[in-house]
């Protein structure tokens, strides 16, 4: 009876074991890895497409910030012949980083894209991500020297001219002068609060003397004597905590304060306007002025116009816009405030608005404002925001002496807090541009050397340099190219940085060692693409580039001139270029072999150049490139094109000379003679002696003639063979005496002698003059009888003789 129960244990535990080793092994394949295989980008005139291949479809979110955008892959690894892409025009860098069972994309794009659309594709297992870009700057230089086919066309020039333009150029030495980097320093604000109205009013209140206090600005003794009240009624709890909260915040126990008010707010007393206002100023104490505007915002819309706290709560809000950087919504709010405005804070008032009016630019007004907010006593004391703001305003509309003036208010004494490594600085700068070289000195170096690593550090070790090149030579131009160098290698500052690496390569550039310079403004645009100085940089490659590669391409470092150009094709792309340049770059590239990579980088300067003086420049070495490769069809389309566009233009000679060589080699007789017969085609003693050998090859004697007769006549003499040539089109022509004027001439010369000899004993025959003739058949004979010409004498003589 057993057997049996034991068989079906058996059979069961054999089930369990197998049901488990399948569940084992679907999970397993349920947890295999997907592979990213590839990725590819492609471009379109208005978005960059990239896609991304796996083995199945992954699932993933997305993240875009900026001009960072991400893919986190879900169970996705990497395969170990992925090939990254490469950095170009569009994007920065790519990132893949594995990390457990998820995979991360990182795409860091050159700028901020308008879109970014990711969508999987089912059926052929990719991701496909669309990065739409402005339209103003949808069209971007491609990578001339890679592409396959023609690019997409080219961004307006106006566009271009403006990139380019810089009130620098043609006055670089003024740079180190005249230009001026602002720096970014606030200080923390000052929020105000006046006076408020009395709260007690009976001088028999046991709260009288905390109003007495109040009244007379003691605060710490109105803390003091509210600590040791006691007997009070639940009103007069309420009315003395508040007083106290008060006390606290004016006296800096903020927290101490807020916490009193929160639970005052819980009450709902009589004075809830006062206990919402002083919350709000408490917060905006306590670095919150966000919520602060939140909470008088939602205070405002009930209060009367003629409630005495409306005025504060305006100014309050103000200050707390002022403190988020809101300068419009300041401007604005206090300006269509709507009623009468308490003696009290009309200065603040104005103060404020001047701040604002700093903030968003409108220093003439401001700076007016400031001046006579200045004469107020002991104000700019409390407020050394707004001293902050009136003093670079100042300085920024070029009131040197009125800034300078409130710059010495901030450092004397200087009070130690974030940024006054700045302020020494500014101090220093405001009086050496106020023409006070005393201060201005003393500024500069108390900032470098008191605060050596710090920002207003750098940038006043920054002017001392400039102030030794303005006042200095050569020398100490030389000298302050290493000056700039290491300051912008050790600053921690970018734009400390930025300003001396661009200011070393610019004095590179008027020492004239452009090399050098040019090395330096590369090095700089790869690590501040974004920086302010980047159109001056461009100006600068763009005005040395061509020096430079002349100079490369003399000493025969052609790979080198080919590199230099490569690296800086989207400048060239966009910006103007010389005749003499081009020609020197497709040098460059003849000389290393590397026509079809010249004849794409010159078809994409032809398209970009389409409608422009300089696209003419540009039909010849472009011609020359097909020509080299055997792409004679288009060589000599690009000729006849020029041709018939510029019939006077300069390159018409070279260019005609490869039309009739891309017919030459395509055997198109007609077309050649078409244009050989036309009557104002190019003409040169060059052209011509090649047109009379086209004519000779076609037995057309007539034009042969021609053509070497208006060679002669413009050149005034032709050489040897093509006078050789000349007298044997005038022999077939029977023009016997012409044709023998040539051949005397030509009768000792050792290539065409023999010839010219015989020809003139055949021209003798002719004039019946025999004994001549036969004279100087012997001496063909007698002197080269094995050659061709001898033979047909030797034929001649025995001929004659019978």
């Amino acid at each position: 009876m057993r057997r049996p129960i034991k068989i079906v244990k058996i059979i069961g535990l054999l089930l369990l074991l197998l049901l488990f080793l399948m569940s084992v092994t679907m999970t397993v394949q349920g947890a295999e890895s997907i592979t990213l295989l590839d990725m590819k980008k492609q471009e379109h005139p208005s978005y960059t497409r990239m896609i991304f291949n796996f083995s199945s479809l992954p699932v993933f979110i997305s993240d875009h910030s900026g001009q960072r955008v991400v893919l986190l892959l879900n169970n996705v690894q990497v395969s170990p012949t992925l090939q990254n892409l490469a950095e170009d025009e569009t994007v920065v860098k790519i990132l893949l980083a594995e990390k457990k069972q998820e995979l991360m994309v990182s795409i860091l794009l050159r700028r901020h894209p308008k879109q970014v659309v990711i969508e999987p594709q089912q059926d052929s297992s990719q991701v496909v991500m669309n990065i739409y870009w402005d339209s103003e700057n949808a069209t971007r230089p491609a990578v001339a020297f890679r592409i396959e086919d023609m690019p997409p066309r080219k961004a307006g020039r106006r566009a271009a001219q403006f990139q380019l333009e810089s009130p620098w150029k043609g006055r670089w030495d003024e740079f180190f002068r005249d230009f001026q980097t602002y720096w970014k320093l606030e200080l923390p604000i000052s929020f105000t609060l006046p006076k408020l109205p009395v709260l007690i009013e009976d001088d028999q209140s046991p709260l009288w003397l905390l109003q007495q206090h109040a009244d007379n600005n003691m605060f710490l003794s109105l803390i003091q004597t509210a600590t040791g009240l006691s007997g009070l009624d639940q009103e007069q709890l309420y009315l003395r905590d508040l007083m106290l909260a008060e006390a606290q915040l004016r006296t800096g126990a903020t927290e101490a304060g807020i916490a009193r008010l929160d639970s005052l707010r819980r009450k709902e007393g009589s004075q809830q306007v006062r206990v919402e206002y002083l919350t709000a100023y408490g917060q905006a104490l306590d670095g919150q002025p966000l919520v602060a505007q939140l909470t008088l915002k939602q205070l405002l819309p009930p209060l009367a116009k003629n409630h005495p706290l409306l005025p504060p709560i305006h100014l309050l809000f103000a200050e707390t816009a002022l403190a988020s950087r809101q300068d419009r919504v300041v401007l604005e709010y206090l300006q269509s405030a709507g009623f009468a405005w308490p003696d009290n804070l009309l200065v603040p008032l104005e103060m404020r608005i001047a701040d604002a009016k700093a903030g968003l630019g409108e220093l003439d007004e401001a700076v007016a404002a400031y001046r006579d907010l200045a004469e107020e006593p002991g104000l700019f004391d409390y407020y050394r925001f707004s001293l902050n703001r009136a003093a670079f305003s100042a300085f920024k509309n070029k009131n040197y002496n009125f800034s300078s003036t409130l710059y010495r208010k901030l450092v004397s004494p200087l009070k130690e807090e974030p940024g006054d490594d700045l302020l020494l600085f500014a101090a220093g700068a405001s009086a050496y541009e106020a023409g006070d070289m005393g201060w201005g000195m003393i500024g500069l170096q108390r900032a470098t050397l008191d605060r050596p690593n710090s920002e207003g550090g750098g940038r006043g070790e920054l002017r001392l340099i400039d102030r030794k090149v303005i006042y200095g030579g050569e020398l100490e131009l030389a000298q302050a190219v290493n000056e700039y160098a290491q300051l912008g290698k050790k600053s921690q500052f970018r734009q400390v940085r930025e300003e001396s690496r661009f200011k070393a390569a610019l004095a590179l550039y008027l020492l004239g060692d452009h090399r050098e310079s040019v090395d330096a403004l590369m090095r700089f645009r790869r690590g501040f693409g974004s920086s302010e100085f980047i159109r001056e940089v461009d100006l600068l490659i763009l005005e040395q580039l061509p020096k430079v590669i002349r100079q490369l391409l003399e000493e025969k470092n052609d790979l080198q001139a080919v590199v230099l150009a490569e690296k800086n094709r989207k400048l060239l792309l966009r910006s103007g270029f010389d005749k003499d340049f081009l020609h020197d770059l497709a040098t460059a590239f003849d000389r290393l072999g590397l026509y079809e990579r010249s004849g794409r980088v010159l078809l994409y300067l032809f398209d970009r150049t389409s409608g422009d003086e300089e696209q003419e420049f540009i039909y010849l070495p472009l011609a020359q490139s097909y020509l080299k490769r055997k792409e004679y069809q288009n060589a000599g389309q690009y000729a006849s094109r020029y041709l018939d566009e510029f019939p006077q233009g300069e390159d018409g000679g070279a260019l005609f000379g490869i039309l009739l060589d891309a017919f030459e080699r395509e055997d198109r007789q007609d077309e050649l003679l078409a244009w050989l017969n036309r009557e104002n085609r190019p003409s040169s003693p060059e052209l011509e002696i090649r047109a009379a050998y086209i004519y000779w090859h076609l037995e057309n004697l007539q034009a042969v003639v021609k053509s070497l007769e208006k060679a002669y006549s413009t050149a005034g003499s032709l050489q040897v063979k093509e006078m050789a040539l000349l007298g044997e089109a005038y022999y077939q022509l029977k023009k016997d005496s012409a044709a023998e004027k040539i051949y005397r001439q030509l009768h000792e010369d050792p290539n065409f002698g023999t010839q010219s000899r015989y020809r003139t004993a055949q021209i003798l025959l002719r004039k019946q003059q025999r004994k001549a003739a036969l004279k100087l058949l012997k001496e063909v004979v007698e002197t080269n009888g094995d050659s061709s010409w001898g033979k047909l004498a030797q034929d001649l003589l025995i001929q004659e003789k019978r």
